[in-house]
């Protein structure tokens, strides 16, 4: 398939995109809580993408809140279903693991700032976050107050680039704006993870 024939997809095309958007609010806000919740459980999906349309598609305000909500509600529920049934049911059988019993140390060691602030970062492992502190004996009532400020400040981010985006057709500056925005996200968020351990302990 040669290049012309690819770019022929109405995929490429600026109406498709319009329409998707259009189609996409018809849903209401359950579409874009649904979608931010599930890359709690699928961390592969790109949140990044998922806030930017979201933000296209209900605007700043709604967009940051219904991913908010949604991927707030989302970690909660990885947490606590690793909390009450994993770990309740099959922790035993791992838990003499050095791997894991070095996992769980690091994670009931640090402070809730940490935690805000890994929250905070748009490209942290929070998957991973979520579940190694559902497994660990860490306060049920801590996680949730921190990723809570943590998770407002990240969406935060990923919704101004979604904004930004938005200004890319009247004023072209504005991909410098957004490159920049995901540019430090993702700096600050590999420096930390790297000065904070957590790309060490599985290792």
């Amino acid at each position: 398939m040669n290049l012309e024939k690819l770019l022929a997809y109405p995929i490429f095309e600026f109406q498709f995109w319009v329409d998707l958007v259009d189609q996409y609010k018809d849903f209401g806000p359950l579409a874009p809580i649904f979608l931010s919740m599930l890359e709690s459980f699928l961390p592969v999906l790109p949140l990044v993408l998922i806030v930017a349309f979201n933000t296209t598609a209900y605007g700043y305000f709604l967009g940051f809140l219904y991913s908010y909500i949604g991927n707030l509600v989302g970690s909660i529920l990885v947490f606590l279903f690793f909390r009450t049934v994993i770990k309740g049911k099959f922790i035993n059988y791992f838990y003499h693991g050095k791997r894991l019993a070095k996992i769980l140390h690091w994670v009931v060691s640090q402070p809730p700032s940490f935690l805000v602030l890994i929250s905070a970062l748009p490209f942290a492992p929070s998957s991973f976050v979520n579940i190694s502190f559902g497994l660990s004996g860490y306060s049920k009532r801590r996680f949730i107050a921190s990723i809570t400020i943590g998770k407002f400040i990240m969406i935060n981010i990923l919704a101004a680039f979604g904004k930004s985006l938005l200004k890319i057709a009247e004023q072209p500056l504005f991909i410098l704006l957004s490159i920049a925005i995901i540019g430090v996200g993702y700096y600050l968020s590999h420096h930390f993870s790297k000065m904070s351990g957590i790309e060490d302990i599985d290792k």
